[in-house]
């Protein structure tokens, strides 16, 4: 019951249905919060300025208004995530008051589909007997850690370090830290640890690429090529099928309108791998928001576009382009960057290219690159993320792994479960497209191209919402 559950309840509200018996699942610790939002030290910030950032897309000043009316200071360009999580769960009561719902602070850890009846049985944790609803919405984003050393249960290994909090349990002294990842959580993880301990940190990751610096211009982009019309004309072909082709010369005419000669002569020019790419956000701001937008109106095409592109043509875009698109479309907080330049000048941060092996020791790690040179570090952190995998499947919550053993969903090539994109159905491998399964928003990352900002969470949920049969009963 975090963001992607309450994008549902709130699509449900603005339907204004009364007759909807609702039930909301969660654990107690994430419940109308989740987990990006939970109690968390002050230094792990919204990625997003304050008035980008809303509980209803349609209401963006939502939260600026909650934060003067509770004497927060709305001068801030960035706050603490947990305070969003605060504003959610205000929201929350309301929408709860509002429809009625039903709440159980339990986890659900099983799921039976009735194909005749198109029910489900749904079974909490500890309880025999199920209970039986019309439609199940899947919002359950507690999705397993990414591995890539295979490292889970080595001693010094944190495999997740969130929330942040917990590693103030941990000793940090004369120690020596590795990172895995150089992405938003590495962030948070640099800040945090420059913060409040002695260590030197050591950052890597397959591209080095720190985030982009978040550029505040206001000025908005007239689009010429990547226009509203062009996108419903691509979406709308008789064969349900785009091209990479017809795509790739859209953004390369915007890409001229803009400034810029071309993809690659852009790259090479305003993006780079480490510090180096901080300090080129700094000294070419005008640049790098004409980039931002550009790779934010791409992940918004590709909502629609990315499931109607054959798997060759994926390919081709993620080689060419995707990289530097979701390093762009990500950045950091200004604020954040200037604690990590003056970590790196303090000589407590350094970054490794070409890692190839993380060998546990004795005490501590031995990290290898690909010349074969070792260094030695006390603690390796992962800060790769979360993603559901067959790979780490067994990792998973026990709900998720129930449903992808039944075959009721399965992993998509493309990442998350499989879905109709036009409704959020589930596909199953056993029954195909089951008409009253959904998912919602880390579910289905990948499938739904960059489904992880509040706002194409809350329109995806959206089309999720068709006309109820009277007297359903949904189940978050």
């Amino acid at each position: 019951m975090g963001v992607s559950g309450l994008a549902v309840l709130l699509a449900l509200a603005k339907h204004k249905r009364q007759d909807l018996q609702i039930f909301c699942f969660d654990d107690p610790n994430h419940f109308a919060k989740g987990i990006p939002f939970q109690d968390d030290v002050d230094s792990a910030l919204i990625n997003s300025p304050i008035d980008d950032i809303s509980f209803d897309y349609q209401h963006m000043s939502d939260f600026v208004e909650w934060m003067d009316e509770n004497n927060h200071n709305t001068e801030m360009t960035y706050v603490p995530r947990y305070l969003f999580g605060q504003y959610l769960s205000e929201r929350a009561d309301s929408l709860f008051k509002q429809l009625n719902v039903t709440l159980i602070k339990k986890r659900v850890d099983k799921i039976t589909y009735l194909p005749q009846s198109q029910e489900w049985q749904c079974y909490l944790q500890g309880e025999l007997f199920p209970i039986v609803f019309n439609h199940v919405h899947l919002a359950c984003g507690q999705l397993p850690v990414i591995d890539p050393y295979q490292l889970d249960d080595c001693p010094n290994y944190i495999a997740d370090p969130y929330p942040i909090n917990k590693l103030a349990k941990q000793e940090w002294q004369s120690k020596k830290v590795g990172l895995i990842g150089t992405g938003l959580a590495a962030v948070d993880l640099i800040k945090w640890l420059i913060a409040n301990t002695e260590v030197t940190i050591t950052c890597f990751s397959r591209s080095s690429l720190l985030p982009t610096v978040r550029i505040l211009e206001k000025t908005p982009i007239s689009w010429q090529f990547l226009t509203d019309d062009n996108l419903q004309k691509l979406s709308s072909s008789p064969k349900r099928q785009v091209a990479f082709e017809h795509f790739e010369a859209l953004l390369l005419s915007e890409l001229k309108v803009l400034g810029f000669k071309d993809w690659q002569s852009a790259c090479d020019q305003f993006l780079a791998a480490g510090i180096k790419g901080i300090t080129l956000s700094f000294q070419y701001p005008d640049q790098l928001y004409l980039l931002q937008q550009l790779a934010s109106r791409v992940a918004d095409w590709f909502t629609d576009l990315w499931p109607l592109m054959s798997l060759s043509d994926r390919e081709r875009y993620q080689e060419l382009y995707e990289k530097a698109i979701i390093n762009l479309r990500n950045p950091m907080p200004d604020e954040s960057a200037k604690v990590i330049l003056k970590a790196y000048e303090d000589g407590r941060l350094n970054f490794i290219d070409d890692v190839t092996d993380i060998v546990p020791q004795h005490s501590g790690f031995s990290l290898i690159d690909q010349a074969k040179k070792t260094s030695k570090l006390d603690i390796v952190i992962n800060a790769t993320g979360y993603q559901l995998t067959p790979s780490n499947l067994k990792s998973a919550t026990p709900l998720l792994q129930n449903i992808i053993d039944q075959r009721l969903a399965q992993i998509d090539q493309a990442g998350g479960l499989s879905i109709l994109p036009e409704t959020t159905q589930v596909i199953s491998p056993k029954y195909g497209i089951i008409p009253t399964l959904y998912a919602h928003g880390t579910l289905v990352n990948g499938v739904i191209y960059q489904n992880n900002s509040t706002i194409k969470i809350q329109k995806m949920a959206e089309r999720s919402i068709q006309p109820l049969p009277i007297n359903t009963t949904p189940s978050l």
